[in-house]
């Protein structure tokens, strides 16, 4: 008898039909196990509704506040120049001293003329001295009596030629005028003790006191000529360029040391057309600035320019931001870049909700509702943000209002209609700055 040894091997379209129905065995038991699962658990928050206006970051530089060029209002050579660049100084305080030899000469001639002026005045309103009043009486009484003794050798002179004895002609007309001189002597005598007693004229007393005065203001003029020969800083701040050095000679307008004022500080940024008439004067907006990341700086636009660059059609907005000392510097320093958010609508009406509530994922984006203990997907239109909120509109009306519960936690793998379990609740956050919404 022969025994074969040889075994049967299955045909390959057998054994290939035997491993498809193994994975579908498999995959029909796997399928009533996820089936069982529980609802998705899922931390959620509120939709709230609040007036925004989308806002934009506009590119600008740091200015400083005040910036001058000082310089020297007289001509002269400088002796001191006290200061140097980057050096912090006060107001008043002296950046250069010119030599001022000249004009304290002119000074100390103005001020003795001055006293010379002041001395007749007061001659003036003391009046006459016991001395001249005494002298001019005195003179009086001597024309007096030369009167009386001309008027006596006239009478003489005349009785004689009436007798027509021991006189001529020529001698009575001597003895005549000698007493009218006589009389006229007491008349000028007698007018000027009037004068001395009376004392100086009203007239006289003022224009002395006009020439005190007008010497008074040539002094004042020389030394405010003469304060000019210190130059001086307008402000407090720092000065960024030296302009001249001791031994120099400067000429009346020549420039000194240029000073800039850095608290607060400045910050310039060019604005659209199209986006100016949101901007207001007075309004609070937030600076950025590429030396200090993630760091905003409060400021106050404080002036619209309103004249246009011509080619870019764009307006300089100035915006002041507070920049005190600290640890020794400021913060903030002019030629810094800067990013400083602006509005460019106006304030609207919108629904908002944190942004991890948002899936970006697909063609739309969408948020998941969460509406009788189930996940609804709802189409929506993304707007402005506003800190950790963003904007949106539900592409169709009614899906969602204030008051209802978005997904922020979990809702990765959420699957509409999909059961949720709500495991956390955070209140929405109204910021702090409505109105600032940024695009």
């Amino acid at each position: 008898m022969i025994f074969s040894t040889r075994t049967s091997t299955p045909h390959p379209h057998r054994l290939f039909g035997r491993l498809l129905l193994l994975t579908v065995s498999l995959f029909t038991a796997a399928a009533p196990a996820t089936g069982q699962q529980g609802p998705a658990s899922v931390v959620v928050s509120d939709v709230i509704n609040i007036d925004v206006a989308a806002r934009q970051s506009f590119v600008g530089s740091a200015l400083a506040s005040r910036r001058v060029i000082v310089g020297s209002a007289v001509d002269g050579r400088v002796l001191e120049y006290p200061i140097e660049a980057g050096q912090e100084v006060t107001s008043g305080q002296t950046l250069a001293q010119l030599r001022t030899a000249t004009i304290e000469i002119e000074i100390e001639g103005a001020k003795a003329e001055l006293d010379l002026r002041m001395a007749e005045l007061e001659e003036l309103r003391n009046g006459s001295r016991p001395e001249e009043l005494r002298l001019a009486e005195a003179t009086v009484a001597a024309a007096a009596a030369m009167g009386d003794y001309a008027r006596t050798r006239f009478a003489r002179a005349e009785s004689l030629l009436k007798g027509g004895s021991g006189i001529s002609k020529d001698e009575f007309e001597e003895a005549r005028a000698a007493a009218l001189e006589a009389d006229a002597r007491l008349t000028e005598a007698t007018n000027q003790l009037d004068l001395v007693r009376q004392g100086p004229r009203q007239e006289k007393i003022k224009q002395a006191a006009a020439r005190v005065a007008v010497q008074e203001q040539v002094i004042a003029g020389l030394e405010d000529r003469a304060d000019k020969f210190t130059v001086r800083a307008p402000f407090d701040g720092f000065v960024v360029s030296e302009m001249t050095q001791s031994g120099a000679w400067l000429q009346q307008g020549m420039a000194v040391a240029e000073i800039v004022d850095i608290d607060p500080i400045e910050f310039e940024v060019y604005v659209p057309e199209n986006n100016i008439g949101f901007a207001r004067r007075g309004m609070e907006v937030v600076v950025q600035v590429d030396s200090f990341p993630g760091v905003e700086f409060a400021g106050k636009l404080t002036q619209i320019v309103p004249l246009a660059d011509p080619r870019a059609r764009t307006f300089p907005v100035k915006i002041q931001v507070a920049n005190p000392r600290k640890d020794g510097q400021h913060k903030l320093l002019p030629g810094m870049l800067a990013r400083v958010r602006l509005p460019t609508s106006g304030s609207r009406r919108s629904l908002m909700v944190p942004k991890d509530a948002l899936q970006l994922g697909g063609p739309q984006p969408i948020v998941m509702k969460v509406d009788d203990g189930k996940a609804v997907s709802v189409e929506v239109a993304v707007g402005a943000s506003l800190e950790s909120v963003i904007a949106i509109t539900p592409l169709e009306n009614g899906l969602l209002s204030e008051g209802d519960l978005v997904v922020i936690r979990g809702n990765e793998r959420l699957r509409n209609g999909q059961p949720v379990a709500i495991v956390g609740e955070r209140k929405t956050e109204v910021p702090e700055k409505v109105g600032s919404a940024s695009r």
